[in-house]
């Protein structure tokens, strides 16, 4: 007790001695009206041969190291911080709040009698208060330089740089040298045997802070256990993970518990945070320990141990621990396991799925083959709550239709559409809970209802469920909503319509049977076995062939061959050898590195007065350095009266990330504008349009560049806002001209379709040239030339529909457009654009906008500056092309038109819904639905459905319009920046229902930059 006494007053001494020393200084500078140069003083304490510096002026991080003569193979570098006063005293603040807000907690628990929780919390407060915390600078490196973003709506979070800095890094590299401006500094310098100990600090939600020895060759989970760490947790401690933060101050989540450990490892010397059960918590103290690990991140290097205890270097080569590693029951994988795809390419085990959830954006193609099915499927994981999968099922014992000359040979194709809903995360004691849809909008063949439970001890995953409809034939248990009411008991067989239609009322009724298995990672890394009890019974399948069952039981294993890729192979029924193939990635996590000249350095201006910055050839010089380094053109540049704000109108279009683009125009206006000129504004226009105004403040975006101060960030210094009204004297201007040839382009494109009787995958591969030409600043003229290189369309014969009744052929005749000609007129149209007020836009269009028709139309778009909302209406005149004339009509013709409704919700970040309501061109009246999410890596994953006043029956099969679609950013396969997109589609079916104006052009894509979606 005396020395934990002990080590706390030693503690607050360490800490007051601190904040005495940043202020010595103060008394002695007394201000002075016009101060010839600043004085910058600091502190050293550690291994240096000069124990103050004072500097004239604001010095470099670098000069600082060199003249303070430091012994450079006795500082412990990881530890090396840099301490300013103002950041002291904001530190203190942020603690003295933390141990408030516990005590706060505290008088909670004392309320509701909750008297050892109460006495717990209060330690804990004592605890934190005592903490020896220091105000490190921001020094180190990345402080400016690019990194992952959270976007909401364009707005990016600030970038943090490393809270240390090393001798070397500041002399090479500028973003690890800062300048040190006017305020009162303390550089600590650890020497090597301060942090040489052999213990781990745990810290945070405990009675006590305590040391537990660290083990260099064991793993979390196995020095956890060695050392029974939850065994000294308290009740209201998160026994499931901790958090470490290293001598350097990097933060890293460490998993202890059997259900989520695998192999990962203490850092010698950390402070472990041990966190609070935040389910034991009231609501508004949820970021209790967020709090705590960032203010941890401030621990004083001089004073790094708890409690002196044995030493052990943390820089050399470490002798091997002689303590054997603890047996771990059930074993621990070497890498963070993902759940794998089953037969029906969900995630699952054989047959029967799981309650697991992949990593959001993870997707995968699963190819598996049996003698009586093949299957097709692709998976992704959309949310961390929602998995979609999207299936063929091609029954090979059957044949498509009854008539040859419909459907030939082929063999019948079934489509199946699944969704899986997360109930419940897995937790120490609470498994993965997921309940799942399968075949939700098919031909009900395979479709079926499930709940399921997974839970993780080490290397085995168990699952166990319930199942209905194909799930549940074996019936082994009774309904258990039949106890709710008797119309659980039934299940009507079939399906209703033409296929496709959502059949609610089947849901979850009928047999069931419970279903189990586990997946079980061998000590060999690349293989999985998989063991599952099946929860069909395989009578009446849809093979329409006997499907003996000998077991119940089924057997597999999963060799991950690397690169993405896996081979299956399975035993099933007891008498069925299948296998399987699944290649996966993730569309959050991927990227794509670039080729690229590096961006302008810091460097003074070239231009010293506003009357030389005005000159034409200043201009001219400007313009060509924006378009060279920013890759951004400008048509028109102005000043304000007081010469404080230069504005610049243009647009770009190579990079993606529009802050890339926005960074490199800053540098370049850094240095060849005045420094008299505080404020640059980037107005994006299309033609006439204003889109939206960048500003960016000249002196904080310079202080960041060139870290001329430490907590300057490009982003600080980002703004956005509507157009300026009265920008000022214009400077440059560009008159529209006619420019000598259009621009040309040349891009691949394929047309597709999936599941036709005629052919299961129909195809059109060609090249589509594209040219665009200007008549005027807001009138341009657009066609698209395609040339056919390879398809197999010749197969279409569908004849469907009628041109006189309810549904007329407006897309069926496909097969005669693809096929009249290999190369065939697109699209040519004029537009028009204007902009009617700063949110309403309006664009009008004539001649041929699309390859099945052509017309007159305009759209009229309301859409706020970065608003989550817009709305918009379009009207047109669409008349049917004639297939063996490029230039000439059909005898149909039709007016269709939408209101659209486009809406990003707050509660599903980066995700857009898409409503369009009115008439279609088969002239048909209704609703057509679209929903896309954006993964981080700017890979949107979309579906849309069409559902009209036409009946299943007149529609045909599928019984509506659907499909599926991917939209891949070009820089994502290409070593250059391109904001360009590519997409994919997949529909089931070609029909005539639903079906809408193939416009090339929509306002909403063309005003994205008033609220960025499409590009970041």
């Amino acid at each position: 007790m005396n020395q934990r006494r002990f080590i706390k007053a030693a503690n607050k001494l360490s800490t007051l001695a601190i904040a005495a020393v940043l202020a010595t200084s103060a008394s002695a500078q007394e201000p002075t009206q016009q101060p010839a140069q600043q004085t910058v003083a600091i502190k050293i304490e550690g291994p240096a041969q000069k124990q103050q510096l004072e500097f004239l002026g604001t010095p470099r991080l670098h000069q600082v190291y060199e003249q303070a003569q430091i012994s450079q193979t006795e500082v412990f570098w990881p530890g090396v911080r840099l301490v300013s006063a103002n950041k002291q005293n904001q530190i203190m603040q942020q603690q003295r709040e933390l141990a408030q807000h516990l005590h706060q907690l505290q008088i909670h628990f004392l309320d509701n009698d909750q008297h050892s929780y109460a006495q717990l919390v209060g330690r804990i407060a004592a605890q934190v208060a005592n903490w020896p915390l220091i105000g490190a600078e921001p020094i180190g490196r990345g402080h400016v330089e690019q990194g992952p973003k959270s976007i909401t709506f364009g707005v990016d979070i600030n970038k943090k740089s490393a809270l240390t800095s090393s001798y070397d890094e500041a002399r090479l590299f500028l973003n690890a040298n800062p300048a040190l401006t006017a305020d009162r500094y303390q550089l600590l310098l650890p020497n090597i045997k301060q942090h040489q100990f052999e213990h781990l600090q745990i810290i945070g939600a405990v009675w006590v802070p305590f040391a537990m020895t660290y083990h260099p060759d064991f793993t979390a989970r196995e020095t956890a256990k060695a050392e029974k760490l939850k065994q000294r947790f308290e009740p209201i401690t998160l026994k499931e993970k901790v958090v470490q933060i290293t001598a350097a101050g990097d933060v890293q989540t460490l998993y202890i518990d059997p259900h989520n450990a695998y192999q990962q490892e203490f850092s010698a010397g950390a402070k472990v945070v041990a966190l609070f059960d935040t389910s034991k918590l009231p609501s508004r103290y949820q970021n209790l320990n967020e709090q705590m690990i960032e203010l941890a991140r401030y621990w004083n290097p001089m004073q790094p141990q708890i409690s002196q205890q044995g030493h052990f270097t943390t820089v050399s080569q470490y002798v091997k621990d002689k303590q054997e590693p603890p047996m771990l029951w059930l074993g621990e994988s070497h890498k963070r396991q993902q759940p794998s795809t089953n037969d029906f390419g969900s995630w699952g085990l054989l047959q029967v799925p799981s309650g697991r959830h992949a990593d959001v954006g993870e997707f995968a193609f699963t190819y598996y083959d049996s003698e009586e099915y093949r299957r097709w499927a692709i998976n992704l994981q959309v949310f961390p709550w929602l998995e979609a999968t999207l299936r063929y099922n091609d029954i090979r014992t059957r044949l498509y239709s009854g008539f040859e000359s419909f459907s030939g040979d082929q063999t019948y194709k079934d489509r199946g559409v699944d969704f899986k809903f997360r109930l419940t995360e897995e937790s120490r004691w609470v498994p993965e809970t997921s309940v799942g849809i399968r075949d939700l909008a098919g031909t009900g063949l395979f479709a079926g209802e499930y709940i399921a439970a997974s839970k993780r001890f080490g290397n085995f995953d168990f699952t166990a469920g319930v199942g209905w409809g194909y799930l549940g034939k074996n019936g082994n248990i009774n309904n258990p909503f039949c106890e709710i009411s008797d119309e659980f008991c039934r299940r009507e067989a079939g399906f209703s319509g033409r296929g496709g239609t959502f059949e609610a009322d089947k849901w979850f009724k009928g047999n069931a049977a419970w279903f189990g298995g586990l997946e079980y990672q061998t000590p060999w890394d690349p293989l999985t076995v998989k063991v599952e009890y099946d929860s069909n019974n395989y009578i009446n399948e849809p093979s329409t062939v006997p499907m003996l069952q000998d077991s119940r039981w089924n057997y597999g294993v999963e060799y991950d061959l690397g690169r993405n890729m896996s081979l299956k192979f399975s035993y099933e029924r007891g008498n069925t050898f299948m296998f399987g193939v699944t290649i996966r990635t993730n569309f959050d996590q991927m990227t794509q590195p670039k080729l690229d000249t590096p961006p302008r350095e810091p460097q003074p201006t070239k231009v010293a007065s506003i009357e030389d910055f005005k000159q034409q050839e200043q201009m001219n010089q400007l313009r060509s350095a924006i378009s060279q380094e920013a890759s951004t053109w400008v048509s028109e540049i102005a000043l304000n009266e007081e010469d404080k704000t230069l504005t610049l109108y243009g647009g770009q279009n190579r990079y993606r990330d529009s802050e890339i683009a926005l960074e490199r125009l800053g540098r370049v206006l850094a240095s060849e504008t005045p420094e008299s000129i505080e404020t640059y504004q980037f107005v994006t226009v299309s033609g006439n349009t204003e889109l939206a105004q960048d500003n960016i403040d000249a002196e904080i975006f310079k202080d960041a560049i060139a870290r001329r101060t430490i907590n300057a960030t490009t982003q600080q210094a980002y703004s956005r806002s509507e157009v300026t009204d009265a920008p000022g004297e214009t400077l440059y201007g560009s008159e529209f001209e006619f420019a000598k040839l259009p621009t040309m382009s040349v891009k691949p494109y394929i047309n597709q379709s999936f599941g036709g009787p005629e052919a299961f995958y129909m195809y059109q591969v060609g090249l589509d040239v594209r040219a665009h030409y200007a008549l005027s600043k807001n009138t341009f003229a657009y066609t698209t030339v395609s040339g056919r290189i390879l398809d197999n369309y010749d197969k279409f014969n569908y004849l469907g529909g009628r041109e006189e009744g309810p549904l007329p052929r407006v897309r069926t005749y496909v097969r005669e457009y693809v096929t009249s000609s290999d190369i065939y007129l697109r699209n040519l149209i004029i537009g028009h654009q204007e902009q009617l007020s700063k949110d309403l836009f309006a664009f009008g269009y004539v001649g041929y906008q699309e390859e099945m028709f052509g017309g007159f139309g305009g759209e009229l778009l309301y859409r706020e500056l970065d608003s989550n909302w817009a709305v918009g209406v379009d009207v047109n005149y669409a008349r049917q092309r004639d297939w063996e004339n490029h230039f000439g009509f059909r005898d149909y013709d039709v007016i269709t038109g939408h209101v659209t409704g486009y809406w990003r919700p707050n509660f599903f970040p980066n995700t857009l819904l898409t409503v369009a309501a009115g008439q279609f061109l088969a002239g048909d009246r209704g609703v057509q639905v679209a929903f896309e999410h954006k993964f981080e890596s700017g890979i949107i994953a979309g579906a849309y459905a069409a559902k009209t006043n036409v009946s299943s029956e007149e529609y045909g099969e599928g019984s509506f319009t659907k499909g599926f679609y991917i939209s891949i950013p070009f820089d994502l396969i290409q070593l250059r920046h391109s904001a360009g997109r590519g997409s994919i589609g997949w529909s089931p079916l070609t029909r005539d229902g639903g079906q809408m104006l193939g416009r090339e052009f929509s306002l909403f894509g063309a005003t994205d930059k008033r609220s960025p979606y499409y590009v970041d």
